[in-house]
C-alpha cells in the first residue's frame, strides 16, 4: 500500500468519524422564536426562550460582556447540549462577573442552524 493511498485512506476515516459525530440526515433549525433573554440573579442566570416544537436547542456561553459567535468561540466558553429546555437556570456563576449567552438548535440530529444574537447578563448578590 503506498503513503497516498494510506493517507487516503485514514482521512476518509477521520472524514466520516467527523460526519457521523455530526448527525448526518436531519435538518438545520431556526433560532429560537423571538431570540433568548436572560436574567440574572445571585450567583446564576436564567436565560428563557420560546421553543419550537421537535428542536433540539444547545446553548453556549462564556465569560465575557462582547457578544460571542457559535462559528468561532471565545476561548473561555462552554457547551450545554443536552437537557436544554426553557427556562434553564445556570447556577453556580460568579457574582459580579457578566457572562454571554447564544443559542443554536437543530431538527433530528441534523447542522445546527443560525445562532441566536447574544446576550449577557452579571450576577448579582441577593440584598438582605
Amino acid at each position: 500500500m503506498s503513503l497516498t493511498s494510506l493517507r487516503l485512506k485514514i482521512t476518509a476515516l477521520f472524514l466520516a468519524a467527523f460526519l457521523g459525530a455530526c448527525g448526518g440526515g436531519g435538518s438545520s433549525a431556526p433560532p429560537p422564536t423571538g431570540g433568548i433573554t436572560a436574567t440574572a440573579g445571585d450567583g446564576q442566570v436564567t436565560i428563557t426562550w420560546v421553543a419550537d416544537a421537535g428542536v433540539d436547542y444547545w446553548l453556549m456561553y462564556a465569560l465575557t460582556a462582547t457578544a460571542i459567535d457559535m462559528k468561532s468561540p471565545p476561548g473561555n466558553h462552554a457547551w450545554i447540549t443536552s437537557g436544554v429546555t426553557s427556562p434553564l437556570v445556570m447556577t453556580g456563576l460568579t457574582n459580579g462577573v457578566t457572562y454571554s449567552f447564544a443559542m443554536n438548535g437543530r431538527i433530528n440530529g441534523g447542522p445546527g442552524g443560525a445562532q441566536t444574537p447574544s446576550v449577557s447578563a452579571t450576577p448579582v448578590a441577593a440584598v438582605p
